[in-house]
């Protein structure tokens, strides 16, 4: 099970990095980030206060998109806060994939295309709960920073047996660091054909997995 594990984390951090992608892009292209709301709802408030309605409207689509993502995965994935392998995280991602390919073929660019990402980035969030004691999300990083800073705080008081947790919760952030850089340059440089990757990438994320899930059970028949 712990080659699994191994195997597993790698996933999560491609995932991270997508998540990190997809932010990058919305923030390039339309100006709001779409993986994280605390800002997002603040700036309705301020908006609010500014009779700033427009923006207010577009704001609201976000949050509404992304929480609607996140019914969307308690739906698919049922009942239960730990990650299991029998779950339809698979099958989730090669939709995702799918789907973002065909979209950005035709309303690239268009305040759809914002919101469908965001819905995206809510059901991506949604999917990850709770795994070897850890919360998991790919899509923000307020959290994993926060819980990076509390692991390095025990660490320094002594407790060495978290280091693996500073090591998962560090290259977290990096991959979602990295996925933003990467995908930045490439909207720079290709455009919409950014999400030709973008697309296949979700895609091998979703066969990833199901090639998890075989290792696993296989491992678990030999035994």
């Amino acid at each position: 099970m712990e080659k699994v594990n191994n195997k597993l984390f790698c996933w999560i951090t491609i995932l991270a990095f997508l998540g990190g992608g997809l932010n990058a892009f919305a923030v390039l292209n339309f100006s709001f980030t779409s993986s994280h709301m605390t800002g997002s709802i603040t700036k309705i408030s301020v908006d609010l206060i500014n009779k700033d309605i427009t923006e207010s409207i577009v704001l609201l689509s976000i949050v509404f998109s992304f929480f609607l993502g996140a019914i969307i995965s308690g739906i698919l994935i049922g009942n239960g806060r730990e990650f299991e392998l029998r779950k339809r995280y698979g099958e989730v991602f090669i939709v995702i994939g799918i789907i973002l390919k065909i979209l950005a073929d035709n309303i690239y660019g268009t305040q759809k295309f914002l919101c469908i990402i965001t819905f995206f980035l809510g059901l991506q969030n949604g999917l990850f709960i709770r795994y070897k004691g850890m919360v998991i999300r790919t899509t923000h990083m307020t959290g994993t920073i926060t819980d990076l800073g509390v692991e390095i705080g025990h660490l320094i008081r002594g407790n060495r047996e978290i280091i693996w947790k500073i090591k998962y919760y560090t290259t977290n952030v990096l991959s979602f660091f990295l996925g933003g850089v990467i995908v930045g340059i490439g909207y720079e440089k290709l455009g919409s054909a950014i999400f030709d990757y973008v697309s296949l990438a979700y895609i091998f994320s979703g066969l990833y997995y199901f090639f998890l899930r075989f290792k696993y059970y296989s491992s678990r028949k030999i035994k």
